[in-house]
């Protein structure tokens, strides 16, 4: 097969879920939400912690980066046992990179106080906004990037079932995912399907890479 290889997707799907649990852990560092101001204050003047949500930034948009490669690779396999018979594998293509810029996008926002802080020369953030901003971020990634996450792995999951391109128990556990994700604003659904992109990502890499061959021979 031409193109992003079967396994090179799987092994970037591995990596996704890594980086996206070690980026979520460094990036959500934050004092929470309902906090008193001086948990605040303290926090926008704590130059290690500032750090860290930086890092962490950075890991969950690398993370998205790599689930892009991850969804080229699977849309040509599946495009290419299917062939040309329905738009499912495109709109699947579509929504998973709504997914991906999602995640990218709210990860930036969230990072926005401590990119200003150590990055530039922003002046120190008020409680309210350090309060309040990364909540944006959380929208974009929870909302907006569930919603095509979900309907991404429903449609993988279906296209799974129609193609045998892979173990029909991994299109079952993806439709698990699937809904997970349509809860996603609460945030522990995400594990699911972070579990699910896991598992689907060591089938890939152990996959034959002959298989979407042979289907369209």
């Amino acid at each position: 097969m031409s193109g992003i290889s079967t396994r090179l997707g799987g092994i970037c799907a591995a990596l996704f879920v890594i980086l996206l649990v070690v980026g979520v852990t460094l990036g959500f560092d934050q004092p929470d939400n309902d906090a008193p101001d001086q948990q605040w204050i303290d926090y926008v003047q704590d130059d290690s912690k500032l750090v860290m949500n930086l890092v962490g930034g950075y890991l969950m948009v690398i993370a998205g980066i790599l689930f892009l490669v991850f969804l080229v690779a699977i849309y040509q396999r599946i495009r290419a046992a299917e062939g040309n018979e329905s738009g499912l594998p495109l709109l699947m293509l579509a929504t998973g990179f709504g997914w991906a810029m999602a995640l990218m996008i709210g990860a930036i926002i969230i990072e926005v106080i401590p990119g200003g802080t150590k990055l530039g020369s922003s002046t120190p953030a008020t409680p309210e906004t350090a309060r309040w901003l990364p909540q944006i971020g959380f929208g974009v990634i929870l909302v907006v990037g569930g919603l095509c996450a979900s309907l991404m792995s429903a449609l993988l999951s279906v296209l799974i079932l129609r193609t045998n391109v892979l173990p029909v128990w991994l299109a079952y556990f993806g439709f698990l995912a699937a809904l997970a994700m349509l809860f996603a604003a609460t945030f522990f659904p995400v594990v699911i399907f972070a579990l699910w992109m896991l598992v689907l990502g060591i089938a890939m890499a152990a996959s034959e890479e002959s298989t979407g061959a042979a289907v369209t021979a």
